[in-house]
């Protein structure tokens, strides 16, 4: 009798457990595709977190160049509980788009596309600082006037950029700008991203605090290859609002 209640306890709490691992199913959260163009090797790494990798996992990864399926690979789990990374060989060109599917053995399933591209041929981003506009005064981000502060910086903002963000102008020889990871730095440090505005045209990021005094502002921008073009701009930036 007493074996039997432990069994029917140990089943349960397995069912349990299964039930609780469905419940929160979902598909990958996120993917990154690289390509070696001189290995043929094409790297997916996936992340797909579950507390039940043999139940809940990635059991199935497809891949299409030029939209026709090219391999096709099931699994039975998950090398890991999070992020992984498995390796293809995969014959591709420089032009070639390549598309790979992963799919969760129980619901889901995300897809993300590369162009295979020359790493000597691709070019850095070009950067350029668009708001602020040098040698102009502005208010909160906004231009007004042209201005005799040059001697101290290129431009200068009283009340921070809350109206008028930065805004950064971006061009890639691959990579469309919405693309492209753009950050803004502050005398060197890292202060955030810029987002993408389709309405504009630019990336923006909205400077505000506290500050004043002469600061040098650097825009990057990142393509998908990891090629990182930049600006910068010394601003003259005067705020009194936290």
């Amino acid at each position: 009798m007493k074996r039997s209640k432990y069994i029917f306890v140990c089943m349960m709490l397995l069912g349990t457990s299964m039930l609780a691992t469905i419940g929160a199913a979902h598909p990958p959260q996120d993917m990154v595709l690289e390509y070696d163009l001189e290995t043929t090797t094409l790297e997916v790494t996936i992340t797909h977190n579950t507390p039940g990798p043999t139940i809940h996992y990635v059991n199935k990864i497809d891949i299409e160049k030029n939209g026709e399926l090219y391999l096709s690979q099931d699994y039975d789990s998950q090398p890991t509980t999070g992020t992984f990374t498995y390796a293809y060989t995969v014959d591709a060109n420089i032009g070639d788009q390549l598309t790979v599917t992963a799919y969760c053995s129980i619901q889901g399933s995300i897809s993300k596309s590369l162009t295979v591209r020359d790493p000597s041929q691709d070019e850095a981003p070009a950067v350029e600082i668009a708001n602020p506009t040098k040698g102009y005064f502005h208010f909160s981000g906004i231009r007004l006037f042209p201005t005799t502060l040059d001697l101290l910086a290129d431009t200068a903002s009283i009340g921070g950029f809350r109206l008028g963000p930065i805004r950064v102008y971006t061009d890639d020889d691959v990579d469309d700008p919405q693309d492209l990871k753009v950050k803004i730095f502050i005398d060197g440090e890292e202060r955030g991203t810029a987002q993408w505005n389709s309405a504009t045209g630019y990336h923006e990021w909205k400077w505000t605090g506290w500050g004043l005094g002469t600061y040098r502002v650097k825009a990057t921008a990142e393509d998908s290859f990891g090629n990182t073009g930049f600006a910068e701009m010394d601003i003259w930036y005067f705020c009194f609002i936290p």
